[in-house]
């Protein structure tokens, strides 16, 4: 059977420089970047901790696409946020399924939808 080792989701941005900031307020840093030259789009992988996200400039991917990332301290996530000038586009929401939820979306669309579970 194939075991999987990371699954890491890749979001279209128009800039990266653009969507870093929201990236940054979130806990993620960069990990590293590519470009194969100046006038070239780039592909920026961020991380927290053992996760990461690769943010494209390439049309390998479409605008708008959305990622569900379970949290403990969602609370404190979205404080540090908000402190560094990003307000959830959703939540922070009881859902009835049992997790309390707060949507942020970059500025390519990509929506990231955090949740925790209700204890």
């Amino acid at each position: 059977m194939t075991e999987i080792h990371s699954l890491i989701p890749t979001l279209r941005v128009a800039k990266v420089e653009d969507a870093l900031p929201l990236y940054e307020a979130l806990g993620f840093s960069v990990a590293w970047q590519h470009q194969l030259s100046a006038e070239a789009p780039r592909l920026t992988c961020i991380a927290r901790g053992p996760f990461e996200i690769f943010l494209t400039e390439h049309d390998v991917a479409p605008f708008g696409s959305v990622v569900h990332i379970m949290v403990t301290g969602l609370e404190g996530l979205v404080t540090r946020t908000r402190t560094a000038g990003f307000e959830p586009t959703f939540g922070p929401e009881d859902r009835p399924w049992g997790d309390r939820e707060a949507y942020f979306t970059d500025e390519g669309g990509n929506v990231l939808r955090f949740g925790e579970t209700i204890e």
